[in-house]
């Protein structure tokens, strides 16, 4: 407990008690869902003067708040229900199993769940399965196609522009270069989007088969009749009513929860009429929990983004592009020297959502993270992505926690580059080469590798990749060989690596958070203070390792190289997108 936590609590105690002289007007909070919903809420740098007197960035909810939200939802009594309005949902699907998770947790505390709907596809449906009540707008449609993927070649239209993708991987199933350097999809390609798909397509109807009393072979007609009005869908039962907005009340009204004397509900004509409150009016009214700081201390850290040397960076407003941001091995690995030697950091988790990137970038955070596991418990927590590379930070960690529809694995390198003679020559753009060294030109963009060149390229990264068989054999307690045979590049749904041996459990951040109270032996129904871990501001030098969990490739490299100058790439296929 720190000094400030006897006047925090004191003053919330007396605002509550204020609070809670209102007894009517929160039968049902409305809670708007929309955004992507990352794990943790984001913290960006405060804008210079006179810019941040200006609110120019959107605030976007996270799961962090959203549970903060659920957990004052839940405890309060005048909390009959919660009205769910999707819109604008952008959040990938492992985000979604988490909020569908929240939505049942509140549930499970006595409140009724309704989801209102203008219109949904496969992904907002899927979310709103996890309510008691679905309700869509006469206007609106229901459009729970199913899923597909898409996988673009672009080696035709290089060749258009004189344009040549040189480039190697290891294995069959390790596809992020086919964009560039084929035409079509290989049988191993195929057959590993066609697992993904049918992964996360069977978890979709298992959900909403569950959620809906429907069988699955039901489920699997009604999607294959989409996309289908209210009416049709209420008449199958994939919702419960057809309403505008404004017609809600009246339906919540008739509801068993409203009952008499329950100081709920306002007088209409003799009968209760229930009271519909947003969520920030409602926010003014609800009682705030009391809050001790411990002195033991759960620490996070984020690997979000591209995994590149150097430092950390993110996008400054919401992009479109799939990959929102870098994470740098310089600020990571600063950020877990930092919460090795903090004493008040009982065990770390470790939020992963990253589809790889730099192999020698990861090496450098897989280090520091086996150095961090031999002092303090570490949980890996995967996010929509947590392969190739963000596999690789993850192998060390004592227990990985992955959602059912995360990817992750792609065990597997791949390198090389692209020739742009020929668009030079078609451009009349002249060159003249002069070097010193006769592998100067090893990476030159003007000319194909040679026989020689390319069996030096193939040894590397088949050293590269041999380590990274090593990194997860020892994360995971497998053998060489059970490591070949799962990976190879293929990437995996969370369900799926449960089963294979490559994730301990599916969950969410409590799961986490259990697995590392457990592991660091602290009480698992005690609330702990939980802290985002930053790098500090002066560089803190590792201390030296014990002799004996000394790996062969400890220190890669002295120094850390500019992104451009990677030819090692540990990275899946990121523009695999699961759409509905």
């Amino acid at each position: 407990m720190r000094p400030f936590d006897l006047p925090r609590n004191g003053f919330l105690t007396l605002r509550n008690a204020v609070r809670s002289l209102r007894r009517r007007g929160l039968d049902f909070v409305v809670l708007p869902l929309e955004g992507s919903f990352p794990e943790r809420a984001q913290r960006r740098p405060p804008l210079p003067f006179p810019l941040s007197l200006f609110s120019m960035l959107p605030s976007e909810a996270s799961l962090e708040e959203m549970q903060e939200t659920i957990d004052l939802l839940g405890a309060d009594r005048r909390v009959v229900g919660v009205i769910f309005r999707l819109r604008g949902l952008q959040a990938g699907p492992a985000s979604l199993y988490a909020l569908r998770r929240l939505i049942t947790e509140l549930h499970e505390r006595g409140k009724h769940t309704v989801a209102w709907l203008s219109s949904a596809d496969t992904w907002e449906y899927y979310l709103a399965t996890a309510c008691e009540e679905i309700i869509m707008a006469p206007p609106g449609r229901l459009r729970a196609l199913g899923l597909r993927t898409e996988a673009l070649f672009l080696k035709d239209t290089l060749a258009m522009a004189g344009i040549k993708a040189d480039l190697e991987s290891i294995a069959e199933y390790k596809v992020t270069p086919d964009m560039f350097r084929r035409s079509s999809m290989t049988e191993p390609h195929r057959q590993m989007l066609e697992a993904i798909l049918d992964s996360v397509f069977d978890h979709f109807i298992t959900a909403v088969s569950q959620q809906r009393n429907l069988t699955r072979e039901r489920v699997r007609e009604l999607i294959d009749e989409m996309p289908m009005t209210p009416e049709a869908a209420q008449e199958a039962g994939l919702i419960d009513a057809v309403l505008y907005e404004d017609e809600l009340a009246a339906r919540l009204s008739k509801g068993e929860r409203l009952e008499e004397g329950s100081g709920n509900g306002r007088e209409a004509g003799g009968n209760k009429q229930a009271v519909l409150v947003p969520l920030d009016r409602a926010a003014r009214w609800l009682r705030r929990p009391l809050t001790w700081t411990t002195s033991e201390r759960i620490g996070v850290i984020s690997v979000q983004g591209m995994i590149v040397p150097g430092k950390s960076r993110r996008m400054p407003t919401p992009s479109p592009l799939p990959i929102q941001g870098q994470a740098g091995a310089e600020t990571l690995t600063a950020a877990l020297r930092q919460a090795e030697t903090d004493p008040r950091i009982v065990a770390v988790i470790l939020h992963v959502d990253s589809p790889g990137g730099s192999s020698l970038a990861s090496d450098l955070i897989w280090r520091q993270i086996r150095r961090l596991r031999e002092r303090k418990p570490v949980v890996a927590l995967m996010g929509d992505q947590a392969a190739s590379g963000g596999y690789y930070v993850s192998a060390p960690a004592h227990r990985i926690v992955a959602r059912p529809t995360t990817l992750t694995g792609s065990i597997g390198i791949w390198g090389g580059k692209f020739i742009m003679g020929d668009l030079y020559d078609r451009l009349a753009i002249g060159h003249r080469e002069l070097q010193r060294g006769a592998q100067a030109d090893l990476y030159s963009e003007l000319r194909p590798f040679n026989e020689r060149e390319r069996d030096r390229i193939r040894e590397e990264l088949a050293s590269a990749y041999g380590h990274f068989k090593e990194v997860v054999a020892e994360g995971r307690g497998m053998s060489i060989e059970r490591v070949e045979e799962i990976g190879r590049g293929r990437v995996w749904t969370g369900e799926r690596a449960v089963e294979i041996g490559l994730v301990d459990e599916l969950g969410d951040f409590e799961t986490a958070l259990a697995a590392a109270k457990e592991l660091a032996k602290l009480d698992l129904e005690k609330d702990y203070t939980i802290v985002q871990i930053r790098p500090p501001r002066q560089e803190l030098l590792p201390e030296p390792f014990p002799a004996n969990t000394e790996a062969r490739w400890g220190a890669i490299r002295a120094g850390l190289e500019e992104l451009a100058c990677e030819r090692v790439w540990a990275v899946a296929p990121w523009t695999i997108r699961l759409r509905g």
